[in-house]
Formats: structure tokens, sequence, C-alpha cells
């Protein structure tokens, strides 16, 4: 019985489970193994080193089963729930899933806009955002959970809020006008780089199928469009019919009027079809 019962430990086996009874009998009542114990003292010290580890190990599994079904029950009841922690009741709109320590936990959408509506910014985050905005920065540049707890600082406090806020759309408003300075000295630049002749030989090559009496009025409206950037080099050749059409529209002293305009409505034939050389205006 001595050998089996060492067996029994190094098999893992625990002091309680041997001689408890609860789940399964006995192999030995506790006082024989305490009596054993006292007549073989060198076989008792092998049996309580083992007696120790298996204990311990015992208590790890009970402590991490134990843990694990807690956090499996509170999901199970979480999900199954009809309203959340705070009151809210469960719908689709507002709750979602994410994972949390390997389980699917339900979130509630409500809860978490209520949380970033109270959220406040710390000092050195309100330090921040002011330096931020004294240097050119505006509030909208901020991180997102930073913009929430700034708008939550600036209700409670409207005074400093209104202050803040101008001088962001100030910031802001020299922003908008630095990019347009911007796009207009990338459109000059366009026009006059290599003194010009990049424009002059995209504008001549785009307009090199028209005719001459309207060659020139179009280049002159495409070299425009390229100094206000409406017009890109690169566009030129592809966008030479706006610019004709445009050309082509005469506003006469009676009223507006169109060398494009149909004559008839079953034809189709426009003005511009019925001129001829000695009825243009131009040389």
């Amino acid at each position: 019985m001595a050998d089996e019962f060492m067996r029994r430990l190094t098999a893992g086996s625990t002091l309680s489970k041997l001689t408890s009874g609860r789940r399964e009998p006995a192999f030995v009542s506790r006082q024989r193994f305490l009596r054993h114990c006292e007549l073989h003292p060198e076989w008792a010290v092998g049996a309580t080193r083992l007696i120790k580890a298996n204990e311990q190990a015992a208590a790890h599994v009970r402590k991490t089963v134990t843990w694990r079904l807690a956090i499996q029950r509170s999901a199970d009841k979480r999900r199954a729930a009809d309203r959340c922690k705070n009151g809210h009741i469960r719908t689709l709109e507002n709750t979602f899933y994410e994972q949390h320590l390997g389980y699917l936990v339900r979130r509630c959408k409500d809860c978490i806009k209520a949380r970033r509506h109270l959220l406040m910014p710390s000092p050195d985050q309100v330090r921040a955002s002011i330096a931020s905005l004294h240097e050119g920065g505006t509030l909208s540049s901020a991180a997102s959970h930073v913009q929430q707890s700034m708008r939550n600082f600036m209700r409670a406090n409207p005074k400093l809020g209104n202050r803040l806020r101008s001088i962001s759309e100030k910031n802001a408003s020299a922003h908008r006008s630095a990019a347009q300075r911007a796009r207009r000295r990338f459109a000059a630049t366009s026009l006059i780089r290599n003194d010009g002749e990049d424009a002059y030989e995209a504008v001549r090559r785009a307009t090199a199928h028209l005719l001459r009496d309207e060659r020139d009025d179009v280049m002159s409206r495409m070299f425009i469009a390229i100094a206000e950037g409406r017009l890109k080099l690169s566009d030129a050749r592809a966008r030479v019919g706006e610019f004709l059409s445009d050309q082509r529209y005469r506003p006469r002293v009676y009223g507006d009027y169109s060398l494009n305009s149909p004559i008839g409505d079953e034809d189709g034939v426009t003005w511009l079809d019925t001129k001829t050389d000695a009825d243009r205006l131009w040389a």
C-alpha cells in the first residue's frame, strides 16, 4: 500500500484526494498515513515533497478554471441581457461585439457616446492645444479623441471656448488663403516655365487643326485659363473644344446669339454653317 500510495503521488494525486474519500473511496485514512510517516521518516520526506508540488499544481488549475468559468458566465449573462449595465435597451443599431480576453463581448454604443460627452482633457492636453493654436494650428488638426475632449472643455468654459474657436477659424482662413496663393503660383509657374515655351508649344499643338481666324482667340483663352489654374498643359489637346465653343459664342447688342445655335428644329444646320469669308468681321 505504501508503494501504491507513492505511485499515485508521483502520478499527480493530492493528499486530500487519496485520504478524504469525497468523490471516490479513500485509498487510506489520514490517521493511517500520518502513522506510517512517523514509522518511516525517509519515506515521509519524499511523500511530503510530492504532496506540496501536487497541491500547488492543483491550486493553479482550480484558480485558472474558476477564473475562466467566471468570465464565461459573466459574458454569457451580458450577451443574454436585454439592457446594458447603464439601462440602455439593446438594439441592432447601438450594439456591436468585440474580442475581450478570448471571448466575444457585447458593447453598447450609447454608453460609449455618453462617456465621450463626459470626457475632459488633461491639463497637458489643454496646454498643447492652446500652443498649437498660437503656432497656426486648428482644433480639427488634433487627434479625434482630443477633439472630443476639447469640445467638452469648451462647453464647460464658454468664454475660453469662444476665444479658442475664434483663433482656430482665423488660422483655418489663413491656411485656405495660403493654399489659394500656392495654386496661383503653381499656375503662373506652369505658364512661364522655360520662358513660356512649354505653354506656348502645348497650346500651339492643341490648336493646330483650327482655322487661322479662330486659332489666335482660342489660344488667348487657353493661355488665360493656364494662368488662372483652370487648365493643365497635359489637358490642352483634350479640352481645346471647350475653348473653341466658348469663342464661337458671340453675344450681340439685341440679346444672346450663338453661331452654334441651330437655325431650325429639323435639319440641324447652325448659323455658323451659313457664314462665308465675306461675312466675317475679322481680317
